[in-house]
């Protein structure tokens, strides 16, 4: 293994690089990175459908054009928006592994990357699943199945939930990195761990502000490229069945929740391609990496990691063959 051959090179990059690296990283691995998400998302995309479908189901039955009916309409967009945006790190978690597995293998095996994903259930489940609101949110929505909408439940409630996940996700936007990859304990069990805590605040911390900008620009940038995905899946549909209604069950059942999983999806690459480049401004990690690389080609053996860096450095990159 030659740490300092990636199939990426390792570099500073600014968002718009990001952006295009995003791109040649779907190139490269359509199909596995496709399988990936499908695999990671399929069960949110079912328990959305339950807790969320009946609202537009119950409403067509009556007509989707009425004033009431679109209020219902408006709290299922809402509602699903929210929870795919709070269930995406969890679902990201077979495209992280992969990702960062496929830094110094050419063609990761899924057999390791399901494995890896077991192992570590029980951290990324709590984390990623319960501290992200994710699961709190979908509970929630269990009680108010069968509910009309109301100002507080459906208004106050989600806005509050958008605030807290803007918050969280916003300072610790690494935090599935640093738990996968890293494989960073919640509570560190001798002093020569780090906790997840701990490298989340030495990660985040000195770029704060920076980080939190890039959330907020990404969020509208995600925001729109998810509405120009839903138009041109409607067009499509538009064109192929001559259907070009805007308010019907195939739009809201399917194609609207496809279309912010289309950006889910890519939003993980972006984030971990983020993460990437936020390590190497901070930790020199294209530096370490080599040396690290020169040492064993030297001496035939891996140096004894710092009792500073993270447990696992082998596994924190990206992908994409010699992209520049």
């Amino acid at each position: 293994m030659q740490l300092d051959q990636t199939h990426v090179v390792i570099r500073v990059r600014s968002m718009s690089e990001i952006g295009d690296l995003t791109m040649a990283v779907l190139r490269r691995y359509p199909a596995s990175l496709l399988i990936g998400f499908v695999l990671g998302s399929m069960p949110w995309v079912i328990a959305n459908f339950i807790l969320l479908g009946w609202i537009p189901i119950r409403e067509a039955s009556y007509g989707l054009e009425d004033e009431e009916a679109i209020s219902e309409v408006v709290r299922y967009v809402v509602w699903m928006a929210i929870l795919v945006s709070l269930q995406t790190p969890a679902a990201g978690v077979l495209t992280t592994l992969y990702l960062g597995k496929a830094v110094f293998e050419h063609r990761p095996g899924w057999p390791s990357v399901l494995q890896e994903a077991k192992r570590q259930a029980r951290s990324w489940i709590w984390v990623l699943g319960v501290r992200s609101l994710a699961i709190p949110t979908m509970v929630f929505l269990a009680f108010r199945w069968g509910q009309p909408a109301s100002v507080g439940w459906d208004g106050f409630v989600p806005a509050s939930i958008v605030l807290m996940m803007v918050v969280l996700r916003g300072s610790r936007p690494f935090t599935p990195e640093i738990l996968l990859l890293e494989e960073c304990p919640l509570r560190a069990a001798s002093p020569s761990d780090i906790s997840l805590a701990a490298r989340s605040r030495s990660l985040h911390t000195p770029m704060s502000g920076e980080l939190a900008g890039r959330f907020l620009t990404l969020g509208f940038v995600f925001a729109a490229l998810a509405l120009c995905v839903l138009y041109t899946l409607m067009a499509i549909r538009g064109v192929l069945l001559l259907q070009w209604n805007v308010l019907d069950l195939l739009v809201l059942l399917v194609l609207y929740p496809l279309a912010l999983w289309t950006v889910a999806g890519v939003s993980v690459i972006v984030r971990l391609l983020s993460y990437i480049d936020t390590r190497i401004r901070l930790e020199g990690w294209e530096v370490e990496l080599a040396v690290r690389a020169e040492v064993m080609r030297q001496f035939g053996q891996e140096p004894t990691p710092r009792a500073s860096s993270p447990k696992n450095s082998l596994n924190q990159s990206a992908v994409v063959e010699n992209v520049r």
